[in-house]
């Protein structure tokens, strides 16, 4: 194959005002964002890729005016290459101008909202990786399966504190074919966010994986009170259960005093910070996004670390993009998914085509690349194209 050249790079936002807000342990969610990434050929060749970071307006235009202009002229085959030459702009001597500007500050000001712009550009390189060779990208990345495991997050707290409808939103995803459901924790006190679960276990039978996510809304206490308490309901996921400034040491405290398998990486940004998470905060499961941070390139290192250190591999969120990379690895274990529309309408609205969910199980195909096609009408209807 002759050499292929990428000839340009756009961003598009997308930011949905929601319904209702959906409140977890610390915030609301009232508002559906992402950005939207293409990478164009002059082989006629175009990726899709996906961002999610915050501020969007900031991250699409790292993207746009950044990091996009550096791999113009560049062969989108050199993923590798490319990655490593967008990361260095984190570490490099950057003008006051520059989104990356702020080392000083914990973590780098910029940094987190370029690790996101790299992963938006990084899943759209792999998506022409894929088209080149006219491979799907769960092959190229070890081809284990095809169906993977689902399951539905849901149980966010309204505003007016009412539970009345936990059971029935959870029998109805049992019914919709799930057998792995995650509740949302952390906003009261263990005491209260037990019982909340407990009404769930009832609802889903014995049978159904039941997880918990806390959001890190507790302290290491009551962090491990409430786990105790979820140890009686057979919770087979702790995710996030201490507060961002403790999730290292804090972890490993509530990993030393509950049995339940912690699951901890979607806040990290890069495979040092998930490094930490496995060696010092004893997760079992790591939830690394790679739509956040990074993209594919950095997602499939993290899989292998977590692997040699028997850490099962469950990516946050965007199951579409996430299900190619956990459908590739021996420690690939499922993918998240938002049922209900109200709380994840670009579900049912952004894609003219898209991968089946069947009982539970998300089926990938033998398209190249990623496999689905954005709708063309709800893409200009809900973007805002970043130049």
């Amino acid at each position: 194959m002759p050499v292929v050249k990428i000839r340009d790079v756009e961003a598009f936002v997308i930011d949905l005002p929601l319904e209702r807000p959906f409140l977890m342990a610390s915030r609301a969610i009232t508002r559906q964002t992402e950005i939207i990434v293409r990478i164009h050929t002059d082989e006629g060749v175009t990726g899709v890729g996906s961002a999610h970071g915050a501020p969007l307006g900031q991250v699409a235009e790292i993207i746009a005016k950044e990091l996009g202009p550096l791999i113009v002229g560049e062969d989108p085959r050199n993923v590798e290459h490319l990655w490593q030459g967008m990361f260095r702009t984190t570490c490099t001597p950057r003008t006051q101008t520059s989104a990356t500007t702020g080392a000083s500050l914990p973590k780098g000001a910029g940094r987190p909202q370029v690790m996101a712009a790299i992963g938006g550009i990084d899943i759209a390189l792999w998506d022409i990786v894929g088209q080149l060779y006219e491979q799907p990208l769960w092959r190229l990345f070890g081809g284990i399966r095809t169906r993977i495991p689902t399951y539905a997050t849901g149980g966010y707290y309204t505003e007016d504190g009412d539970d009345t409808g936990l059971a029935d939103e959870f029998a109805g995803y049992v019914e919709q074919g799930f057998r792995e459901v995650k509740l949302k924790a952390g906003r009261f006190s263990p005491e209260h966010d037990y019982q909340r679960a407990a009404v769930v276990r009832e609802a889903i039978g014995p049978d159904v994986a039941l997880y918990v996510d806390v959001s890190q809304g507790w302290n290491v206490w009551d962090a491990v009170r409430a786990g105790r308490l979820y140890e009686s309901l057979d919770v087979a996921w702790y995710e996030e259960p201490v507060h961002w400034y403790d999730d290292i040491s804090g972890l490993a405290q509530v990993a030393r005093q509950v049995q339940i398998p912690l699951t901890s990486g979607e806040s990290e940004f890069t495979k040092q910070g998930v490094r930490d998470l496995i060696l010092n905060g004893h997760i079992a499961i790591t939830n690394f996004d790679c739509t956040k941070a990074g993209g594919f390139t950095e997602g499939r290192k993290i899989a292998a670390l977590a692997e040699t250190h028997n850490v099962r591999f469950a990516p946050h969120h965007a199951a579409h993009i996430h299900a190619h990379l956990v459908a590739g690895v021996p420690n690939g274990m499922n993918v998240e998914l938002h049922p209900d529309p109200v709380r994840d309408p670009l579900w049912e609205r952004m894609f003219a085509e898209r991968p089946v969910v069947d009982q539970g199980e998300l089926v990938l195909g033998e398209t190249p690349g990623l496999g689905f096609v954005l709708d063309e009408s709800a893409l200009s209807q809900l973007a805002t194209h970043v130049r």
